[in-house]
């Protein structure tokens, strides 16, 4: 169980960072939607910017996980509005990113 504290204690260290790296990555993937594309190229644009919010996705899985139990309890006795709320100001945040705003 020591180990899986130690584990725990290093993700809390690095995975903020990690988070504020990987959402800049993708606020910059998706700003680069303000360029004109044919369809290929806005397909694949599309298919990157999905794959960095995946990647955003399981870094706050895994900090969710890193922060214990409690947390890991808060986050399932949400009651759905919450959830459709944040997941409505996520959506409204990569719109922004995709007008560029």
């Amino acid at each position: 169980m020591e180990e899986l504290d130690t584990v725990r204690a290093e993700l809390l260290q690095s995975l903020p960072g990690d988070i504020s790296r990987a959402r800049n990555a993708y606020r910059r993937m998706a700003q680069a939607a303000a360029l004109k594309m044919d369809a290929k190229s806005f397909a694949a644009h599309q298919t990157a910017c999905k794959a960095g919010l995946s990647h955003l996705e399981g870094l706050i899985k895994i900090l969710r996980w890193a922060s214990g139990p409690d947390a890991a309890e808060n986050e399932k006795a949400k009651s759905p509005a919450m959830e459709e709320a944040e997941i409505r100001k996520l959506i409204a945040e990569a719109r922004g990113a995709l007008a560029g705003t």
